[in-house]
């Protein structure tokens, strides 16, 4: 089933408020209530009731995170596999000599002993307990009745009588202390090594006087060198555990100064709350400034796990295969004997994984890909391979945009895996925009009339027939009469264009070397199949050398950082259509610096970028907080006549500052109950009313509102209200133009859906040029494409309606005398662009080179693109712009 309708009409609340919370509600009534209060439990959804629902799985469009260490081979679990493989059919080589290691003779470890007696006091120990949780009071007992006097305890000596209980859900190392050598007990080494041997099943531990371990071995020992290692264990493969990770970054593969973080805030949000820049202090990590590491080289692992070879290939080389290559690896792995025995419980494991990877568009990933960087669909369908691969049956799926990032030919074998889930036994519910998944759909509910407090009814039900001939339906307006591009009528000719963004030599990630050129002050968009490069084009090629062209000063966003790629050259320069290519310099470097002359001035001075970064995560984030213009309401209630005899500040009208909030909800307007094993519930403020501000503060009127009262305004109720302010006014028209103007200015971000909070953050950079056309001596003394904006998918999450809005609001931007360069994969935008660069032919190692360039009509002529074919469609079968007015 697909939930549709316009961008805040209430799909996600319904899918997954309501349908998923009550579901995890009920899965979470059979546990007992000790165990409840480990989960993070969703609200009860305020309904009458809900039948025939089943147990629920929620896949989201948020990015995976995981403290930093998640990666695509965990979150698939294929790493879980790949760990068991290497441990049990591993050969572990010693990193020092590059051998393998061999099974080493009392002897000689008696040898090894004398010689390190003879350098100071050696403690020869014993493993009894490696890495297990519990209280261990019974080694305690066993070590007390065969004679021994001391334990080594998680890097402590502690005597046997002293020893005590230890924290039962901590993993724990014993080891006892067999004896101790030095130059006058030389002759009792090999007695002292065969009792610690023995003990330790054929592994001891040597302790030195500064403190240092040395691991001897019967088993796993150099034959040059003579180091010993350990026998092979899941554990050691693993970058979440001690005895795996890489101990100069802690398995995380980079590392990082703090004290050398900018501190920047997220783009748009007021900052001068301290409440509200301590979350975000505790939220971001500047990656600008993280570097690899220098000791595993950016695998996670130490030495020794990064030693350990299947068939040659060590765990840190396989994953960073993509699941495509690593799919074929794995299929010519030969095994025999007993390490055939294990491959033959595992191997189909991992290969039934890349292959759901492969399924849903994602074999271009590599493995070891940190999953913080991947943008919202891939994580979303990252996810939905996992559950592939989890075989359930009788579950409800409640998936939020599926098809977002994915390229329109990629959409047929995503609805096939769709198709999948549903044939095992699985109920979908999905809350899509995309045309081609509503017609594949067995029922769809359509939701509206409109956006906010406009919405929220169900406008049409049943198959995509039924909905079409639904008049009151939005959706069946704009699938009975697509947008005909260019809606405008007629393109921006390039012929017009004075000036070139010229790229040449971009290498970073996949791209190969490619020389990539946009014409300045139209609208352009970059292309291509999921994974083809895009984003590494525009991210790691275009913006750090914009950025290094410009100067920090001119550049703008969420968190400054992106290091440049050294091995490419960006170059602005003048439009000459006889030389085109051949105008490129010989020398790169000069192009470099030519770029920085005042001669270029008329090309780009300024760059804001739009990304698929979180805005606001508390209710102390709200619309008016994020695009600024609270700051200036509360400036403005700050000079009323009575604000300035009684002597109120700006910081008087913040919900997040004492002296103005109210103190009994600390401005929130609601107060928190928690309930332990029961979901948090929240309640009115019966202080403030839910109005956030002491009664003082409230006494300041304007046009006799106070600033609770504004809170409470809808962004069209505000935009009137405060008319006669343009600083206030213009940013508030603007939402208003990309179909937001029912939000509240005081609504929590975190109630803001997926599209809302994409064209909130849209709005927030694009206020920052001339917002209004009504501003004709401004825009007249703009230079053209003074402005260049680069906007990464901004109709995720937007109906088909509200992309029109979208569409009108770039082409302003274009009009205004700016740039405009859009990644998308939605036919209506690639379509509406003046001008396109088409990546490919295909995703990872198989793409990253320019596939076509030009106007959509000539992209669409190319037979080589993966674009094209559908692109063609929508060039000839869209609506009449007559039809669009109507």
């Amino acid at each position: 089933m697909v939930i549709t309708g316009l961008s805040g009409s209430g799909k996600s609340t319904v899918a997954f408020d309501i349908l998923f919370a009550e579901g995890q509600r009920r899965f979470l009534d059979s546990m007992s209530p000790y165990a409840r209060q480990f989960v993070e439990q969703l609200e009860k959804p305020d309904v009458d009731l809900v039948s025939g629902l089943p147990p629920t799985v929620a896949i989201e469009q948020r990015v995976t995170r995981g403290g930093g260490k998640s990666t695509v081979a965990t979150v698939t679990e294929i790493y879980h596999f790949l760990r068991l493989l290497f441990a049990k059919t591993g050969t572990q080589f010693c990193p020092d000599c590059d051998l393998p290691v061999e099974k080493q003779s009392a002897a000689s470890i008696v040898k090894q002993l004398e010689t390190a007696a003879k350098r100071g006091p050696l403690k020869v120990l014993a493993p009894l307990v490696k890495a297990r949780k519990g209280f261990h009071t019974d080694v305690a007992r066993w070590a007390e009745r065969q004679g021994f006097d001391t334990l080594y305890v998680d890097g402590k000596l502690v005597p046997v009588a002293q020893f005590r209980k230890l924290e039962r859900f901590k993993e724990h190392t014993i080891d006892v202390v067999v004896g101790v050598i030095d130059r006058r007990r030389i002759a009792a080494a090999r007695e002292i090594a065969r009792r610690a041997l023995e003990i330790g099943r054929g592994t001891a531990r040597l302790l030195d006087s500064k403190k240092r371990l040395t691991v001897v071995s019967t088993e796993m020992s150099c034959p040059n060198c003579g180091r010993a290692f350990e026998e092979l264990d899941p554990r050691l493969f693993s970058f979440n555990s001690p005895h795996g990770m890489c101990e100069e970054c802690g398995g995380f593969g980079e590392i990082w100064d703090p004290d050398l973080q900018t501190g920047a805030s997220r783009d748009g949000e007021s900052v001068l709350e301290s409440e509200l820049a301590a979350e975000r202090e505790s939220e971001w990590i500047d990656e600008g400034e993280a570097r690899e590491c220098p000791s595993c080289h950016g695998s996670r692992l130490n030495a020794a796990a990064r030693h350990v070879r299947v068939q040659g290939y060590t765990i840190d080389q396989f994953t960073n295969l993509s699941a495509g290559e690593a799919a074929r690896v794995i299929a010519k792995l030969r095994f025999k004997g007993r390490d055939q025995t294990v491959a033959t419980g595992l191997i189909p494991e991992i290969q039934q994984r890349l292959r759901f990877m492969e399924t849903v568009g994602l074999g271009y990933l590599a493995l070891g890909r940190s999953a913080k960087t991947l943008s919202g669909g891939e994580s979303q369908r990252i996810r939905l391979a996992a559950q592939l691969g989890s075989n359930l049956r009788g579950v409800l799926y409640v998936l939020d945009e599926p098809t977002i990032g994915l390229h329109p030919r990629d959409n047929q074998r995503l609805l096939e895996t769709l198709t999948t889930l549903r044939n095992k036994g699985n109920s979908l519910i999905v809350v899509e925009h995309d045309e081609e998944t509503m017609r594949r759909a067995d029922h769809i509910v359509d939701l509206g009339p409109r956006a906010g407090i406009h919405g929220g009814e169900v406008v049409a039900s049943g198959t995509l027939s039924d909905v079409q001939k639904n008049p009151n339906s939005e959706t069946a307006r704009c699938l009975k009469s697509p947008l005909c591009h260019p809606i405008r009528g007629s393109r921006r000719s390039l012929r017009d264009v004075e000036n070139w963004i010229e790229i040449h030599g971009a290498r970073a990630n996949n791209l190969k070397n490619i020389d990539v050129r946009f014409p300045i002050g139209i609208l352009s968009v970059i292309t291509g199949i999921s994974g083809s490069g895009k984003s590494t084009l525009m991210h790691e090629e275009l913006l750090p050398r914009i950025r290094e062209t410009l100067g920090s000063a001119r550049f703008q966003r969420a968190g400054e950082g992106i290091l440049p790629s050294r091995t490419s050259q960006l170059r602005l320069w003048p439009n000459d259509p006889r030389k085109e290519k051949s105008s490129l310099p010989q020398n790169a470097a000069t192009s470099t610096l030519q770029a920085c002359a005042p001669r270029t001035a008329n090309g780009i001075d300024a760059v804001y970028e739009v990304d698929q970064s979180p805005i606001g995560k508390t209710s102390r984030s709200t619309p008016g907080t994020y695009v600024k213009v609270f700051d200036e309401i509360r400036n403005l209630y700050s000079q009323l006549p009575v604000s300035r005899m009684r002597g109120y500040s700006s910081s008087r009208f913040s919900f997040n500052a004492e002296g103005g909030r109210c103190e009994t909800c600390k401005g929130q307007g609601v107060i928190k109950l928690e309930m332990n094993f029961l979901p948090s519930t929240y309640v009115s403020c019966e202080d403030c009313h839910g109005r956030r501000y002491n009664l003082q503060t409230l006494e300041i009127l304007y046009n006799e509102k106070s600033i609770g009262d504004v809170m409470e305004l809808t962004i069209e109720e505000a935009a009137q209200f405060f008319s006669a302010h343009p600083k206030i006014a213009r940013p508030l028209l603007l939402l208003i133009d990309t179909g937001l103007g029912y939000l509240k200015l005081g609504q929590p971000s975190p109630t803001l859906s997926g599209g809302e909070a994409q064209r909130l953050r849209l709005v927030t950079q694009l206020k920052r040029g001339v917002s209004r056309a009504a501003d004709e001596r401004i825009r007249k003394m703009r230079k053209p494409g003074s402005t260049l904006y680069l906007l990464e998918e901004p109709t995720i999450g937007l109906h088909m309606a509200d992309i029109e809005l979208l569409l009108n609001v770039l082409h302003r931007l274009v009009d205004e005398g700016n740039t405009v360069i859009v990644i998308e994969h939605n036919l209506s935008v690639i379509a509406e662009a003046d001008y396109i660069v088409d990546l490919g032919p295909e995703a990872g190692e198989a793409g990253g080179q320019v596939v076509a360039c030009g106007t959509p009509e000539e992209v669409a002529k190319n037979r080589l693109s993966r674009t094209a074919p559908f692109l063609r469609k929508v060039l000839n079968t869209r609506r009449p712009k007559a039809a669009l007015s109507a």
